[in-house]
């Protein structure tokens, strides 16, 4: 049982950075005389080890609570069950199966190099092709984008996903009919874009702290299994 305890304690997302985001804006409300600690720290019991932080290769909160502040997809869903903008800032559709979306200029993963239609594309390419194996191949054809179902069942080629990029900054999604979902289904964590020279170049490694490139607020810097995951607040790479 003490070992039990002690695992539990210890499996934490360290956050580093996130306070000294927020303190400026509640400066007030610290007491006068107070002194803050040179670094401000965050610590998140995350549950249990994560099983990867690829996010085609897992299907668990205990993943993608992690992921979540990791990459950023196109929308996101408020508390309020409010879409709001991420990658994308704004979008337009055509009888509610052709979707555009246009890219929000100068986005980067937090190598500084430009995140592009294109990345998303191969992403959710990889995302549905079999190869993959994702618990979460079938997604976008439950979002009724054209092909979805049938690359997942083996049945056509990644590259017949009903998504293209019209240019590094434009994003297309075709749907075989209208979901009035598929907005707040766009959020979902498996979603995300990923780098695929980094993939390539990697394979499963690429997940590495010393590898990883992120889009979201915290880039990965270490990671020692069962005991903590660090993420450092970056910049924010949404332009």
């Amino acid at each position: 049982m003490k070992t039990q305890k002690y695992n539990h304690i210890t499996r934490v997302l360290v956050a580093v950075g996130l306070f000294s985001m927020v303190i400026p804006a509640l400066a007030a409300q610290v007491p006068p005389g107070t002194a803050l600690a040179e670094k401000q720290e965050l610590v998140r019991n995350n549950g249990s080890e994560p099983s990867s932080l690829d996010p085609h290769k897992v299907e668990s909160d205990v993943e993608n609570n992690i992921i979540s502040d990791l990459f950023e997809g196109l929308v996101s869903v408020s508390p309020a069950g409010e879409i709001e903008p991420r990658l994308a800032e704004k979008w337009e559709n055509k009888d509610n199966t052709v979707w555009t979306f246009h890219l929000r200029p100068g986005v980067t993963w937090s190598d500084g190099t430009a995140i592009t239609a294109q990345d998303i594309v191969w992403s959710w390419q990889r995302l549905v092709s079999p190869l993959t194996a994702s618990p979460y191949a079938s997604y976008p054809g439950n979002m009724h984008i054209v092909n979805g179902a049938e690359i997942a069942q083996g049945q056509k080629a990644p590259e017949t996903l009903g998504v293209k990029a019209v240019d590094d900054a434009t994003l297309e999604v075709t749907l075989t009919q209208p979901n009035a979902a598929f907005l707040a289904m766009l959020a979902h964590p498996s979603l995300v874009p990923l780098d695929k020279v980094l993939i390539s170049r990697y394979g499963d490694k690429w997940t590495k702290p010393e590898h990883i490139v992120t889009s979201g607020p915290y880039k990965l810097s270490q990671w020692v299994v069962n005991e903590r995951i660090v993420g450092r607040a970056q910049s924010a790479l949404l332009g």
